[in-house]
């Protein structure tokens, strides 16, 4: 098998719309005084200066333009007449996404399956009894299932994580136990 990427070159005509005053010509020529910032506006109104003269000593003068996105014309893809052109890929050419995980956690009374990131956390006291959300003096926190807040237990591929997790953080508490004896 081989991977074929293809290029479509399009044109695009982005407008975008800026409404210059005097106050933003003050920014972008410092040194002007008002009458002169009138005069120039003036000038930019009658064409006798060059608009892209003034948008260059903006951006030379660091001064930002809030530009207002006003459309976007993709006039190659109505009208035709792009490029194609296409080339020999490689194993980074094509992109998939990756297959999402199996569920990890179920609920034990309704057939809820998800992960732990979609469980819902309740707060319990000591006793371990559920206390309301906006309880403040809670001793801990429980994973409940989201739809009918009973508990959850780890499915098949559950377990197999959490061993796989366990596995690698003694590999890490043995590593840092014996970085701390050679020391």
């Amino acid at each position: 098998m081989v991977t074929i990427v293809k290029h479509e070159w399009h044109q695009v005509d982005s407008q975008f719309a800026y409404e210059l005053d005097e106050d933003k010509l003050s920014e972008i020529y410092p040194d002007l005084d008002e009458d002169e910032i009138a005069s120039l506006l003036q000038q930019i109104i009658d064409g006798e200066v060059d608009i892209d003269d003034v948008m260059n000593d903006a951006w030379n003068n660091d001064i930002d333009i809030d530009w207002e996105r006003q459309y976007d014309d993709w006039w190659t893809d109505r009208k035709g007449g792009y490029d194609v052109t296409y080339e020999l890929g490689d194993e980074d050419s094509y992109h998939t996404e990756p297959e999402p995980s199996p569920p990890s956690i179920k609920c034990t009374k309704c057939r809820w399956e998800g992960n732990n990131y979609e469980t819902r956390t309740t707060y319990v006291n000591e006793q371990g009894e559920v206390l309301p959300d906006d309880c403040e003096e809670w001793h801990d926190t429980k994973d409940v299932c989201p739809m009918c807040d009973s508990e959850v237990a780890l499915t098949e591929y559950g377990q197999q994580e959490k061993e796989a997790r366990d596995k690698r953080m003694a590999e890490l508490d043995a590593l840092l136990e014996s970085t701390d004896e050679n020391e």
